[in-house]
């Protein structure tokens, strides 16, 4: 090897060795920070695209962790409550499928959404981003994948429907105390 080469090769090398590695999450050490940020209460904003009827409802609400399951109240542009728990027969097949899913993307649990989905994990520890993709046929049916955005909780999840409709949710933490029906900005 003639000397330049050398000193080429050695000059890559020590680029390549002093280069920090930008490496996804590990997904226990992300699991134990959400579960720890994991936000009792908080508000979210919701778009939901219908493809079949080529439209986009927007609505708001707040969410809260119970013993039962995860209250999601919407408020607007309707006021109602849905109670997600996996254990509720009351509701549509649609909410069974998403009640587990949004339930251990909030609290953190992660052990229960590998059951589910198979997990990619890309970004770095602060802003981090997840795939999700069914593993199970009965979830297959209804939704395609699941995006997620956080830092130290989940901020953004994207839900693509096997039926083309679209679900974007931007979540931010908030008082339990302050829930209520009133505009979150304020």
């Amino acid at each position: 090897m003639r000397p330049i080469n050398r000193i080429m090769v050695l000059i890559s090398f020590g680029l390549m060795v002093s280069t920090p590695a930008v490496a996804a999450p590990e997904e226990d050490d992300l699991a134990e920070r959400l579960a720890v940020n994991a936000p009792q209460c908080g508000r979210f904003e919701q778009a939901r695209w219908m493809a079949d009827l080529d439209t986009q409802l927007d609505s708001r609400g707040y969410f809260e962790h119970q013993q039962d399951g995860l209250v999601w109240q919407t408020i607007a542009p309707i006021n109602d409550r849905v109670l997600l728990s996996e254990d509720n027969d009351e509701l549509p097949t649609g909410f069974q499928v998403i009640a587990p899913v949004l339930g251990g993307l909030l609290s953190g649990d992660w052990q229960l959404l590998e059951r589910h989905f198979t997990i990619e994990l890309s970004g770095e520890q602060q802003r981090w981003q997840a795939t999700l993709m069914p593993k199970e046929a009965n979830i297959a049916e209804r939704l395609t994948q699941l995006r997620v955005q956080g830092s130290q909780q989940v901020d953004e999840v994207e839900i693509d429907f096997a039926n083309d409709d679209r679900l974007s949710l931007t979540l931010t933490a908030a008082d339990c105390d302050n829930l209520d029906d009133s505009d979150p900005a304020t």
